[in-house]
């Protein structure tokens, strides 16, 4: 599990625009890496190793935090092709291989999005984009919940075999896989829907109102959004050119 979502950074790519960040990370580049021609792929790695440095992440950090995706989705991808893929063993793994770069580069472009960007940042576009602020609010504590809940989820399974219960996935302990399932969801649902009260309370506290209005917050393109925008319009475009 990713833990950490959002990385504090002071590089260029944190200081894009919100809007900028989601068209590019989340629509424009991935689109084209999973509908590219295969001689394309190594331009699209190129720019995301490039951003990936601009944001001063760095290359080790990510990585350890996109391993447990990276490897498995590569090794799945590349025997399901060899198993069913036509045309002889070479041509099954190379296809296997490019697919699976495919995939890690529309996660990977998913990932760094939610490492440069704040959530506090999603509610503010919302507002310039005059959608409703209460999305943007909903979307934002969902975002940052992710990690907390995987923490309670840590702790849950901990404290369960602490008492002795044995949390395995296998053929031997299917016959106990139900009840196992309820000793988990129980507690993990009570802890969810405590911290949901806990967190609206909080919000009521401090007098938000969901369908009230709400300043929208000052905010244009810069010429960096302008270019990060029309790069990935660009490799948009090439990525929908057949190759003759």
């Amino acid at each position: 599990m990713i833990k950490q979502l959002y990385i504090q950074k002071a590089s260029i790519i944190h200081e894009l625009d919100f809007w900028t960040k989601f068209l590019c990370f989340l629509l424009l580049l991935p689109l084209s890496a999973f509908i590219a021609p295969a001689k394309l792929l190594p331009l699209l790695v190129l720019v995301f190793i490039i951003l990936l440095l601009a944001s001063k992440i760095g290359l080790e950090k990510f990585w350890q935090n996109t391993r447990l995706y990276h490897i498995p989705i590569t090794i799945g991808v590349i025997l399901l092709s060899l198993a069913f893929s036509p045309g002889i063993l070479q041509e099954r793994f190379i296809y296997g291989l490019i697919l699976a770069i495919r995939f890690i580069l529309l996660i990977s472009f998913g990932v760094i999005f939610s490492m440069v960007t704040n959530p506090i940042e999603i509610p503010g576009g919302f507002l310039r984009a005059r959608l409703p602020h209460k999305y943007g609010i909903t979307l934002m504590v969902g975002y940052r919940m992710i990690p907390l809940i995987s923490d309670k989820i840590s702790t849950i399974i901990d404290a369960q075999k602490a008492r002795g219960a044995e949390i395995k996935l296998s053929l031997k302990n299917l016959p106990k896989l139900a009840p196992l399932v309820a000793s988990l969801m129980i507690p993990i649902l009570h802890s969810t829907l405590e911290t949901s009260v806990r967190l609206s309370d909080t919000l009521i506290s401090r007098g938000y109102n969901p369908e009230g209005k709400i300043t929208v917050p000052p905010g244009r393109l810069k010429k960096e959004d302008l270019v990060f925008l029309f790069i990935s319009i660009i490799i948009l475009i090439l990525a929908l050119i057949k190759p003759l």
